[in-house]
């Protein structure tokens, strides 16, 4: 028998090539008969041959005993002739799938039928379908039907591989090749011109089972797919192969191509681009997916890695060999690694190379070289081998082999020398090159066991003569897809590296299945003392944004589109490039052409499983029973987390279902968590991944069925208490069974339940889902009584989300949804109650940006109220008075407390606690910031036990900012801060709430900045805050400390700036008058540290302001102090610049005057309570104005007050602290209470008042 791959004639009755070990029979599995290998059925009994299973199951013959069976006597005929069903199914049963359609047919087949006849005509394209058939089978595909003069074959319909598309494109290419010789048969004995045309398009197919199986039905794939590969058959050049852009970007790098334009297809609205491939792309000029955007792929994560391989390679150079594993699943960065560490002896080996160019000995330079296994080689004997061997001779697709022959023949004259003729012939036969026949009659001879033992001799030579030519590293990529024969070669090979410089560099996944697993065991038990193993993991989460920002820059997507991005790649580098690949694909992502940096043009709630990353999902799932896959998919239904009791019922009691659950488990595609009361045992999906691609195989309908049944399981089997935490799992499988009431009210249910635990995110979701479906119910409903209901509905939503939108800091979309309720309320306008709610969240009532806004809110309150009192609603009476009386405050009108102290009795009558704290808390910290602190603790205390009662997060957050005044007050801050102002930092990010983030965030700044000294810190926490604050009257406030700690840390201009920009908030917003106080006593402190005169004299007229502001505004006097001590420092300072000593005089006496003033109203208090002013600068500036006007005793006595309040404070910082030194190095008006101090201790002024004191 001939060798269909090396031509060798074969004795009878032999199955494999005794030359080349290609298998010479296909042997049936029914009846033992030994059938040539292109034979596809038995030609003995008839049963298929094919190895690969059919897209469409053939029929096996019946049992003996069944092929006649005993008949019954026919029923009378119907009045009808054809059958009628009795009853349809109801839905179509299958699957969903991602696979690549290959059409393929003869150019001119009707006129070949009219040039040589049916019969004739039969016969060419029955043979011409067979060697189409066998390209497709070689390369993993499946042929769904024959066509007369073509066929349809489809790779990744019933059976994925990860690499389907680049199969059907070498598929394509492979028909053309395979069909030239029969073609030139053809043309040189008929005159006949064969030529194919072949399209290939990747695309979704629905894999289901069509017609009625009681007349005639078969199993097939269907979809827009086909149209389109169809189209591409028919629009392809006769010997060519057209691809679609799906297809071409799967597999762009993998071939060499032609671009041609783009075409129509019929029921397709928009062209789609087209591309021939030429020829496979060799490995090494194969370029990354990501390279065609201009992005280049950063090594993260595997720095350890990188340099134990390079260590590895570097052994070479001292003549110690070795072995090194590289594995980790798919994606994780294992040909990237070794690509890297290649990379870098390239470069290394470029420096020697010019370094010795003129040495007269040169040192040998690394070798390298690469072999690649192919998922659709594993059967090929020796596949790997030759790859390896093709990339050293640098063979290409299409070259002739006689010119690939003379180049072996010359490099085994490289290597042996006169020896070569002992080891050439049998590379030649191993690569199935045309032997000279001299060569050729040594071959010959050999039996199929003598061949194989000179392919492994000469193969393991080979590698002797090419690591004397240099270090040499041998390395072999994908080797889980190793063909058991390369792998015993390998075995053979592998002890040439205990006394050569000879690395041995293998890169597979740990798949249990595949024979690498034996080996590596085999490795590992056998040369342990060679062995260098790299387990690549995941990436962490840090090291995935580092990934991300490294391919595409820093804070360039939106945080919602971050957290999606790495929720899906699951620390997967591959995974992050193909999702990232995806956005731009989709114009998420977009690179300025000017700048070349990338910008997102909008967030997105969701990411569609990329292509890529669903035929290599799907290739795993594939490798499980059909009911094993069906078992995860219903599982995908239920969710990431499933329970086998929700299962169960899904899949029915007949299933046995822990059976399947231990396969999955064993497959690594989920695990188990714990076990569930009424539930049974939780799982998880290992992979959200693997989960969306099990569920997005399944049929629309099939889901719905399944989401129904889950939620009715889980509705019926709570009750309303325990149904609770599984509303937002009852919203979610209602919408997808397509039950939009139902769905309706657990979304509203679990909206609720997630804004009570502060879970704002879920909440806004829920809500936004409640609003999207009252749309829709309101445009489906004419019924006056339903749109009042869906009304009334929508106003609670709107307001819920609204409350969630404050929380989030959002506060435009909090606006939007606050006005949208009014003319809702008016629209109800027979429940006034609708109204008071609507009006007490309007701007200018429940907040405001600008006078104007306020003076339209007073109004409103005042209606509210109105309503509210003739309604006898004494609830919503009391907050509407809270409003008015928050509205009065802010515009210093006395009458706001007795409105405030009216509401607190409503609130004690109604029995409405956590209004009564709230009240409590607010009217504390009105006093508390006025010149009445008492009464602010008096209700501080009032307060206190029923917080702790409560437990109410956002009353505890405003509790502590309250207890905390008197930490400040005392001068202890950094219990101020780490006991108060972290606390509620923490709780106010626990719960969500963004405005009192932003708060939490500006007191932890300013704290640890102004008052501790580690500015770079607090100035970090400050611009979090300005962030959140953007566009807020809020701002204004964060703006002022920034510029406070830059003046403190001598950055002036940038100071300036920041305090433009509070000017101009201040000057268009409504901030309340503390803003307008602080933006000039900010202005002062950084005109007095300017110095010159002119700034001086600014910074006097700001203090003068602040004190005329104080005078007419209900204002704490301690901004008077502040503006008293900021006048004295710029009197002291213009009293330097005075060239006339009568003027210097007189600005020293003012000093004095402003000093004092300042020091008056701090001994009235007790305390300094602002952020514009410490007491130990009161004291300071008093020691500083009376030694200015020569009363040197008593400046001695305030600088050591000074001094002593400052050490005071210092000393109640903890001693391991690193405050200790920022407070005393850092801050500029310690160091200079310091210096003061220091030369007033050596001229003895400071001796002398502590004996003045000690007397």
């Amino acid at each position: 028998m001939k060798c269909p791959n090396c031509g060798y004639d074969s004795p009878p009755g032999m199955k494999f090539c005794g030359m080349c070990g290609t298998r010479l029979a296909r042997v049936c599995p029914a009846c033992d008969f030994a059938n040539p290998p292109d034979f596809h059925f038995c030609g003995q009994c008839g049963t298929p041959l094919t190895e690969e299973p059919a897209l469409v199951p053939r029929p096996q013959p019946p049992p003996v005993e069944d092929q006649v069976p005993t008949l019954p006597v026919p029923a009378p005929l119907t009045n009808s002739l054809i059958y009628q069903p009795t009853s349809l199914p109801t839905s179509l049963e299958g699957e969903r799938r991602l696979a690549t359609v290959l059409l393929a047919d003869v150019m001119g087949s009707t006129d070949l039928l009219e040039q040589v006849g049916s019969e004739a005509w039969v016969e060419i394209m029955n043979r011409v379908l067979r060697i189409l058939e066998s390209e497709v089978y070689r390369f993993g595909g499946e042929v769904d039907q024959f066509r007369g003069d073509g066929l349809v074959a489809f790779f990744g319909a019933t059976s994925a591989h990860e690499d389907d598309p680049e199969r059907a494109v070498l598929t394509g290419l492979a028909m053309h090749k395979a069909l030239e010789p029969y073609a030139a048969e053809l043309a040189e004995r008929e005159t006949i011109d064969l030529r194919l045309r072949v399209g290939v398009h990747t695309g979704e197919v629905i894999v289901t089972s069509i017609g009625d199986s009681r007349q005639y039905s078969e199993d097939t794939a269907m979809g827009a797919g086909l149209a389109i590969a169809a189209r591409m058959e028919t629009a392809a050049e006769p010997g060519t192969v057209l691809v679609s852009e799906n297809t071409y970007r799967l597999v762009e790098s993998q071939f060499e191509w032609q671009p041609l334009g783009e075409i129509t297809v019929k029921g397709v609205s928009q062209p789609i681009a087209v591309y021939r491939p030429l020829a496979p792309r060799p490995d090494a000029e194969r370029v990354h997916r990501l390279q065609a955007y201009g992005l280049s792929i950063p090594l993260i994560g595997r720095e350890a890695e990188f340099q134990a391989l390079k260590g590895r390679v570097e052994d070479l150079y001292d003549g110690r060999g070795g072995i090194a594993m590289v594995t980790g699943e798919k994606g994780l960065g294992k040909s990237f690694l070794v690509a890297e560490v290649h990379q870098h002896f390239v470069r290394h080996g470029a420096l020697w190379a010019e370094a010795y160019e003129q040495a007269p000995s040169p040192p040998a330079f690394l070798i390298w070289l690469r072999g690649r296994c192919r998922s659709y080689n594993q059967s090929w004997p020796y596949s790997m081998w030759l790859d390896l061997l093709g990339n050293w001779l640098k063979m290409r697709e299409g070259e002739p082999k006689e010119e690939i022959r003379d180049r072996l023949r010359r490099q085994a004259e490289l290597l042996w020398g006169d020896r070569s003729t002992e080891y050439y012939p049998y590379l030649a036969t191993f690569l199935s090159l045309p032997l000279e026949t001299d060569f050729a009659e040594r071959v010959r001879h050999l039996d199929a066991e003598g061949l194989r033992q000179q392919f492994f001799f000469t193969l393991r030579s080979w590698v002797e003569a090419m690591v004397k030519r240099g270090p040499l590293v041998l390395a072999f990529a994908d080797v889980h897809w190793a063909d058991t024969t390369s792998l015993d070669m390998l075995k053979y090979c592998l002890p040439l590296c205990d006394h050569e410089a000879l690395l041995w560099l293998i890169e597979f996944r740990p798949e249990r299945t595949s024979p690498v697993w034996e080996f590596h065991h085999h490795v590992e038990t056998e040369y342990p003392h060679r062995l260098t193993t790299l387990s690549l993991p995941p990436l962490t989460e840090d090291q995935s944004r580092e990934f991300i920002e490294r391919l595409i820059g820093p804070d360039v997507l939106p945080a919602e589109t971050y957290a999606l991005v790495l929720g899906k790649a699951e620390g997967n580098p591959y995974y992050i490039e193909e999702l990232i690949r995806s956005l731009i694909e989709q114009g998420v992502l977009v690179r300025d052409a000017q700048t070349g940096r990338w910008r997102a043009t909008r967030a997105v709630a969701s990411l569609d499983l990329p292509d890529t990353l669903q035929s290599l999902l799907l290739a795993r799932i594939d490798g499980l029973s059909s009911k094993e896959r069906r078992v995860l998919q219903m599982a995908a239904v239920i969710g990431s987390v499933f329970w086998s009791n929700v299962l169960q019922t899904l899949a029915g009691d007949d299933m046995p279902l822990k059976a399947h659950l231990t396969a999955l488990q064993r497959a690594q595609l989920i695990y188990e968590r714990r076990r569930v009361p009424d539930l049974g045992m939780e799982y998880a999906f290992k992979s959200t991944l693997i989960r969306d691609a099990a569920y997005e195989s399944i049929l629309s309908a099939q889901r719905e069925a399944y989401h129904l049944k889950v939620a009715e399981y889980l509705e019926g089997l709570f009750g309303p208490e325990r149904l609770t935490q599984y509303c937002g799992a009852l919203a979610y499988h209602y919408r997808q069974a397509g039950k939009p009431r139902k769905e309706l009210f657990y979304t509203l249910q679990a909206a609720e339940q997630a804004r009570k635990i502060y879970a704002n995110a879920e909440a806004l979701e829920h809500y936004t889902r409640a609003l999207e479906l009252l749309d829709e119910m309101e445009a489906q409903t004419a019924d006056e009584d339903r749109l009042h209901a869906i009304r009334t509905q929508r106003f609670e939503v709107l307001n819920g989300r609204r409350e969630v939108f404050h929380l989030r800091g959002d506060f435009d979309a909090e606006r939007a949804d606050a006005q949208a309720l009014l003319p809702l309320a008016q629209q109800l306008d027979d429940q006034p109650t609708w109204l008071i709610d609507a009006l007490l969240q309007q701007p200018g009532v429940a907040y405001w940006r600008s006078r104007e806004e306020l003076d339209a809110g007073i109004p409103m309150a005042q209606q509210a109220l109105t309503l509210a009192r003739q309604l006898g609603d004494r609830r919503r009476e009391m907050q509407s008075l809270v409003a008015i009386a928050n509205q009065r405050l802010w515009i210093n009108d006395p009458t706001a407390w007795g409105l405030a102290e009216r509401a607190l009795e409503l609130a004690r009558q109604l029995g409405d606690r956590r209004y009564e704290v709230s009240i409590l808390i607010g009217m504390g910290q009105v006093y508390a910031w006025s010149d009445q602190p008492e009464r602010g603790m008096e209700y501080l205390e009032a307060a206190l036990p029923i917080c702790q009662a409560l437990d109410d997060k956002m009353a505890e957050i405003d509790l502590l900012n309250l207890i905390g005044l008197q930490f400040e007050r005392s001068g202890d801050y950094y219990r101020l801060l780490t006991e108060y102002h972290q606390k509620r930092l923490e709780i106010s990010r626990e719960i969500g709430h963004r405005p009192r983030e932003s708060n939490a965030l500006m007191q932890c700044g300013q704290i640890q900045s102004l008052y501790l000294g580690d500015y770079d810190a607090g100035l970090a926490l400050l611009e979090e805050c300005l962030r959140i604050r953007e566009d807020t009257p809020g701002a204004a406030f964060a703006l002022l400390r920034i510029a406070q700690v830059q003046v403190a840390q001598g950055r002036y201009d940038e100071a300036l700036d920041a305090l433009e920009q509070a000017r101009h908030i201040i000057g268009v917003q409504a901030v309340h008058e503390m803003g307008h106080a602080g933006l000039r006593l900010v202005s002062a402190i950084l005109y007095n540290a300017l110095g010159d005169e002119a700034h001086l004299h600014e910074a006097l007229e700001l203090a003068a302001q602040t004190s005329q502001l104080v005078a007419e505004a209900p204002l704490t006097r301690q901004y008077e102090m502040a503006a008293a001590c900021e006048s004295a420092a710029a009197h002291l300072g213009l009293a330097r610049c005075a060239a006339d000593e009568a003027e210097r005089q007189a600005h020293r006496r003012q000093a004095l005057e402003s000093s004092q003033a300042a020091l008056n109203i701090y001994q009235h208090f007790g305390f300094v309570q602002i952020i514009e002013c410490v007491s130990e600068e009161i004291l300071f500036r008093h020691s500083q104005a009376l030694a200015a006007n020569g009363r040197e005793a008593e400046a001695a006595e305030y600088l050591q007050r000074a001094y002593g309040e400052m050490m005071r404070k210092h000393n109640l910082i903890p001693p391991d602290s690193p405050f200790r030194r920022t407070y005393l190095e850092n801050i500029p008006l310690h160091r200079d209470i310091r210096a003061a101090y220091d030369v007033s201790k050596k001229v003895g002024l400071i001796g002398q008042v502590r004996k003045r004191d000690a007397g």
